[in-house]
């Protein structure tokens, strides 16, 4: 724990490879959520089909959902949003087109299972 889930349209142009962006997400949620290295779990989806209302047909978006287990105050939660969406905008090359979202969930630690010692 946690989960990094990162949807991108299929238009979003990086300045460097996608990968390169889940460490620096990872240093965000290590810092302020105290989760450890190792327990950090992160992967992309490239979306192929997508609709973005009343824009353009350049237009996409990224998505970023972080799943941390519950317990963490609402300043940690906001302080790991803007600094994800801050490094998110950061790796797009046609920003203009883009739109970032962040959402941060809550599991609820009675209902996750894992073999790894969190």
């Amino acid at each position: 724990m946690p989960h990094v889930k990162l949807e991108h349209t299929e238009n979003v142009q990086w300045k460097n490879p996608i990968q390169d962006i889940f460490p620096k997400l990872q240093t965000v949620l290590i810092q302020h959520a105290r989760v450890k290295p190792e327990n950090c779990k992160s992967r992309s989806m490239e979306l192929k089909y997508f609709h973005c209302a009343g824009k353009s047909h350049f237009s996409g978006f990224i998505h970023l959902e972080i799943s941390l287990l519950s317990g963490r105050d609402e300043e940690v939660k906001t302080n790991i949003g803007k600094e994800c969406s801050r490094i998110i905008q950061s790796f797009i090359e046609n920003i203009a087109e883009i739109q970032v979202s962040v959402e941060l969930r809550d599991m609820d630690r009675n209902g996750y299972f894992t073999t790894n010692q969190l």
